[in-house]
């Protein structure tokens, strides 16, 4: 069975593994590059990364864009009024899907 993964800062991804998820914490973005990188060798078929960290899925699109996994996914938040991650998900889910199924804009 495949695994799902959560990249982020320590505090951002602990309550995740309540869930069942692997967690990679990384306390800055060349941190992350590499946790990602690790639960790609890992066998993690989804990564999801955390608001503070979103603006990764942009430098890693072009390496896993052609893969079928894993897919590296941006989770959304309202930060300081800045809403990080959800254009690229709705970008990600238009891509997959054809049409903006959870925005609807």
């Amino acid at each position: 069975m495949a695994k799902i993964a959560v990249v982020g800062r320590h505090e951002d991804v602990l309550c995740y593994l309540a869930a069942g998820f692997a967690v990679y914490e990384a306390a800055n973005d060349s941190e992350g590059i590499s946790r990602v990188r690790d639960a790609e060798v890992d066998g993690c078929a989804v990564i999801f990364l955390t608001p503070e960290l979103s603006h990764l899925a942009l430098s890693l699109e072009d390496e896993f864009a052609e893969k079928l996994t894993p897919a590296v996914i941006p989770l959304p938040a309202d930060i300081g009024g800045v809403n990080t991650g959800s254009g690229l998900l709705k970008k990600y889910v238009e891509r997959a899907v054809g049409a903006d199924i959870i925005f609807r804009d």
